[in-house]
């Protein structure tokens, strides 16, 4: 829904746009946004980042919408943008989770450029969300080369060893690949793993402990964070470390509230061991 002053201040964007100045019509449509949603403004938001040069912005505010596959208009914006964004791995998994081949349009960047990525990214002692997206802009063969490389230096925070394993997950790799876990050297399959939230496990130890915490309601959060913490450094053996996930949920939090988590101390002692201080 488009509200009055939104539609006057599209206008104006299309006006500001007729004059060649782009940077007022973003303005305005920014400007529109602010505190209302509009699937027109965001669309020609959209349009007009990545006529500016400013595809990452683009691909920020279409990933915002809740579903980018059932609105016929959502889908065309989000695909120009990947390809405007030279997003070609998640082009390729795009084509495993939904069937739509989009790769012929999206293509990755030069390979000078992929090699100039990927030695940015090892040097990062932080890494940013724009810096980890750059990594879709890799061909296949050097994005599966890369990402196994990660996965075996075992110094990597988990944010970034988790987004790799469950975008290897989403392109529906069949190949192995190998995996520091808590010290130990696992290997899983993609193809053969779900992502972190459709883990059975994961959703019963997530739910465990909110019930656990219903009538504590300012506790949960921080509860839940150390789940996503515990269970990340995991993935992709969840299976493999938890048994009963309502006792592992049970000592989970015993062991964050008393230091004592009965049948799995050790393995808790060896996550949080693990867990970059």
């Amino acid at each position: 829904m488009t509200s009055v002053s939104q539609q006057n201040l599209l206008k104006l964007a299309e006006e500001d746009e007729r004059k060649g100045d782009l940077v007022a019509a973003i303005q305005n449509l920014e400007e529109a946004l602010r505190g209302e949603h509009s699937l027109d403004v965001i669309l020609k938001l959209c349009e007009l980042y990545c006529a500016n040069k400013q595809e990452d912005q683009a691909y920020a505010l279409i990933k915002e919408e809740p579903d980018l596959f059932s609105d016929q208009r959502v889908f065309k914006s989000y695909c120009k943008i990947l390809a405007e964004n030279n997003f070609y791995i998640e082009a390729l998994q795009l084509k495993n989770i939904v069937g739509v081949n989009v790769v012929e349009k999206v293509k990755p960047v030069s390979e000078e450029k992929q090699q100039q990525i990927m030695q940015r990214f090892k040097e990062k002692k932080q890494v940013s969300q724009a810096d980890y997206e750059d990594l879709y802009k890799l061909n296949l063969l050097n994005f599966k080369t890369f990402a196994q490389s990660i996965l075996l230096d075992p110094t990597p925070n988990f944010a970034v060893r988790l987004s790799l394993c469950e975008d290897l997950v989403r392109l529906g790799l069949k190949e192995q690949f190998k995996i520091w876990v808590i010290g130990k050297l696992e290997s899983f399959t993609p193809q053969n793993t779900l992502l972190l939230e459709k883990e059975s496990k994961y959703r019963e130890i997530v739910s465990s402990i909110g019930s656990k915490f219903h009538n504590n309601p300012s506790q949960l959060p921080l509860m839940l964070g150390e789940v996503n913490l515990v269970l990340g450094s995991l993935y992709p053996k969840i299976n493999e470390y938890v048994d009963e996930p309502d006792s592992f949920a049970s000592d989970l939090v015993s062991f964050l509230l008393k230091k004592d988590g009965h049948s799995h101390q050790k393995l808790l002692k060896t996550i949080y061991h693990n867990l970059p201080q």
